[in-house]
């Protein structure tokens, strides 16, 4: 296997196939609203990544029964996640959130999976989170969007955040025992590859426990999208995502599940990299196997990565390590 895949593991985890239901409720972000910005993030769509869910117009605990009946026809799945994944998703007063969750709670549901702005994640959520988990006995995801590690392209994007607030965010979710996702764009125009590492390297030090791999995808009417068709960004091809994601990968800790390998866009973009997620699961799995790399081969820069390489790794031929020392 040449990365860590969600669907083992979630039915490692549960012994059953395990299928996410999306669920639209909340309709705005502090990003939006004034509170940190107007706008949104210069590529955020109107419905907020929400354009998916068929059920988006019905009550929450319709959208989760409908997507189920759904799931289980198409996946044959047994057991469901419910994913509330447009807009901010933890952005409103605690009475809210908790009724809108245990809307969201059924039978067979066996986990929450919270996707949100690493600046709208307080003590108070995850202590509401934690409590639900105890009382109605499923687990709980969080998941960030945290896009890029390069402040600079999370200024020109208008993300409304730093890295700081992710990280924050991250250590507050792994304090209660949630399971941790980052969301992050792999082939934003300003972003190096270099970036790409960097991102990898922080996320595996974090110890996050998933990531959801985007691709870049251009819609009309964003900022975004008013800056391409002017002709003011040029966006990477779908040679330059491969590549980026197939050394993303490579640094990334083994033990991180891949919950997407690239971005499904609407149908009204003007622009994306045009591949489906199994074609790019394959060219990626291909470019990495000619390489001789796969997820985590090289991951060896954590716990004093340059020190273990200098005085345990190296050794001469008459068993001694580098520093003198002999060896067994």
């Amino acid at each position: 296997m040449i990365y860590r895949e969600l669907a083992p593991y979630l039915k490692e985890k549960y012994g059953v196939r395990v299928q996410r239901i999306s669920i639209s409720y909340f309709k705005t972000c502090p990003n939006r609203d004034g509170t940190v910005g107007f706008g949104g993030c210069t590529f955020c769509e109107e419905t907020g990544s929400g354009f998916a869910n068929k059920f988006k117009n019905l009550e929450v605990k319709s959208q989760m029964m409908e997507g189920m009946k759904a799931a289980r026809q198409k996946y044959k799945a047994e057991k469901f996640m419910a994913y509330f994944q447009s807009f901010t998703n933890t952005y409103g007063p605690i009475e809210e959130l908790e009724k809108v969750y245990n809307d969201a709670i059924i039978d067979d549901v066996v986990a929450l999976d919270i996707s949100t702005r690493p600046d709208a994640f307080s003590e108070e959520t995850a202590e509401l989170l934690k409590d639900i988990s105890s009382k109605r006995k499923v687990d709980i995801f969080v998941e960030f969007g945290l896009e890029s590690v390069n402040e600079n392209t999370l200024v020109a994007v208008n993300r409304g955040h730093s890295v700081g607030e992710f990280i924050d965010s991250v250590l507050r979710a792994k304090d209660y025992g949630f399971e941790t996702i980052a969301h992050v764009i792999l082939d934003l125009p300003s972003d190096t590859i270099d970036d790409e590492i960097a991102c990898a390297k922080i996320l595996s030090a974090l110890k996050v426990n998933g990531v959801k791999m985007h691709s870049l995808y251009i819609i009309p009417g964003t900022k975004m999208g008013q800056d391409y068709i002017a002709g003011k960004i040029k966006p990477l091809d779908a040679k330059e995502y491969i590549r980026r994601a197939a050394v993303f990968l490579s640094y990334l800790d083994p033990q991180i599940v891949i919950h997407r390998i690239i971005s499904t866009p609407p149908n009204n973009s003007i622009y994306s990299v045009g591949l489906s997620s199994a074609q790019a699961k394959k060219i990626i799995e291909a470019e990495m196997m000619k390489a001789s790399k796969f997820q985590g081969s090289d991951f060896n820069y954590l716990n004093g990565g340059s020190w273990r390489k200098k005085f345990f790794e190296r050794r001469n031929s008459d068993g001694l390590r580098s520093d003198g020392q002999r060896v067994g």
